[in-house]
């Protein structure tokens, strides 16, 4: 069931996305590099709660699936206002910043790339309010590696990229 749903993401991004064909070419470990770079830059604004930043790491559309089910945004400003609501409900339950246990990264091409691994979400008193295994994936946007999609899912069914 994952595989089926990563393939449809991937599909609805090369459908959705006009960066196909102005992807630039770039030596694949520099790319792995910038994606890693990217999800861990994402992961610190957003556990800041700069939505203007979080947002300078989205490509709309943009798509996220999760517990609470399957959302596609086709502006920059729903995608926001999403991702508000969602910290501001995570703060409720004392949510103060995310961390990367472990992060995988694979190139798909020149233009495309799988982010995934499992993450921490910690109280603001240090302590875990809870685990998940989260996979991304990127699209490349004038050069830059950008979020297409978000699929968030409890941590027993977390992968790691060979």
């Amino acid at each position: 069931m994952i595989k089926l749903v990563f393939a449809l993401f991937v599909a609805a991004l090369m459908l959705l996305s006009p960066t196909f064909a102005h992807s630039q070419t770039v030596a694949p470990t520099l790319d792995e590099a910038a994606v890693d770079r990217v999800m861990r830059e994402y992961f610190e604004a957003y556990s800041h709660g700069d939505m203007p930043a979080v947002m300078s790491f989205v490509s709309v559309p943009f798509m996220v699936q999760g517990p609470n089910g399957f959302a596609t945004f086709t502006t920059a400003q729903e995608a926001l206002d999403w991702y508000t609501k969602y910290r501001d409900a995570a703060v409720k339950q004392g949510y103060a910043r995310t961390e990367w246990i472990d992060l995988g990264v694979k190139l798909l091409g020149r233009s495309y790339a799988i982010a995934t691994g499992t993450y921490v979400r910690y109280k603001a008193d240090g302590s875990e309010l809870n685990r998940s295994g989260g996979t991304y994936l990127l699209n490349k946007v004038n050069g830059v590696w950008k979020i297409g999609a978000n699929i968030g899912y409890p941590i027993e069914h977390a992968f790691k990229l060979n």
